[in-house]
């Protein structure tokens, strides 16, 4: 089982859409993937469920989500942490969820004090663990080869905790300037989470849910969201992408060589996808990954149809090829 974990703190660069139609990509290669919904907008889990799902999985599965999943710990009950009901999304019976919380947010402030080491309570040193026990039990209960978590759009102790409870970490990437500058304060971040993380799995070793002994690897970054003229982007965007590669290569990479937790590669740009436009929409209604869509979908006859199969078929052959990256470098020892 491999944990991957999309994370940004910068918001609006498509990690949830991405995250989903890599899930199904890797499902078509025979593999049991699970996704995590860790972000209390619980975006991925109206995609994934739809919106008519999600409501009925919370109506009839109240306790069947992250944040109750977590309670045992953050709530100090007389109990351990054991595997929720994880739904399967439908039309596919390798890909399942584990739902977000509107309310996870809630446990921020105690594992805020938790992952500092100011712990007032013995009880609070099974916090930060908490997640990866969570997830590693709900993997093991649906024999679940990936799994592949949707943090949320910030700095914050959830996401510090679940990035350093993962095998692998990917960076989406949007193409502006607060995107460029993202990668730069990641750079100067993610160097002092990782050192956290060591001095964590020392710290937390004899609680009840102790950090994982893993080393959290920076796989690589996509770069998402661009617009395209006949089928190319426009030489401004090009320019912002050829600018996020060299923040990547110059800011974060060196830094993460120095903590040693990144797969070492001659290039970390894994995809560049381009906007949905429509199709996003479409997806999100049907409740299939944009690469599946056909015309009794998206309802379009003549030219309009013609170009989105065109479209759709690019996205199938990159999520194909981005499925094969995830396989063959999360699977050859790094």
């Amino acid at each position: 089982m491999k944990i991957i974990s999309f994370f940004n703190h910068k918001g609006g660069v498509g990690k949830t859409t991405q995250l989903y139609n890599l899930a199904w990509s890797l499902t078509s290669k025979g593999k049991r993937v699970l996704m995590v919904d860790a972000d209390s907008q619980c975006n991925l889990s109206t995609v994934s469920l739809g919106e008519d799902g999600f409501v009925e999985h919370y109506q009839n599965h109240p306790l069947d989500n992250i944040k109750s999943g977590l309670a045992p710990a953050f709530e100090a009950k007389p109990t351990l942490i054991k595997s929720v009901i994880c739904p399967q999304v439908q039309q596919n019976n390798n890909l399942f969820l584990l739902p977000g919380s509107f309310e996870i947010s809630e446990n921020e402030t105690q594992l805020g004090v938790a992952i500092n080491f100011n712990l007032t309570f013995m009880t609070m040193t099974n916090l930060p663990g908490s997640f990866y026990q969570l997830i590693s039990t709900c993997a093991e209960e649906y024999n679940i080869d990936y799994v592949l978590i949707d943090l949320n759009p910030g700095l914050s102790a959830i996401n510090q905790t679940l990035l350093f409870s993962s095998n692998y970490f990917i960076v989406p990437c949007g193409v502006d300037y607060f995107s460029k500058q993202a990668v730069i304060s990641l750079s100067k971040v993610l160097p002092i989470w990782c050192k956290w993380s060591e001095n964590a799995k020392v710290h937390f070793k004899e609680s009840v849910y102790p950090m994982p002994d893993i080393k959290s690897k920076f796989l690589g970054y996509t770069v998402n969201n661009f617009t395209t003229n006949k089928g190319k982007p426009a030489k401004a965007v090009v320019e912002v992408i050829e600018q996020l590669n060299e923040n990547i290569l110059n800011k974060l990479v060196p830094a993460l060589t120095n903590t040693g937790n990144l797969v070492l590669q001659d290039n970390y740009k894994i995809a560049e996808v381009k906007n949905f436009n429509t199709l996003q929409q479409i997806s999100h209604k049907v409740n299939k990954p944009v690469f599946l869509l056909n015309e009794e979908d998206t309802k379009n006859t003549g030219i309009v149809a013609e170009t989105q199969e065109i479209n759709i078929n690019q996205l199938k052959q990159m999520f194909n090829d981005f499925a094969d990256f995830v396989i063959l470098k999360t699977n050859n020892g790094n």
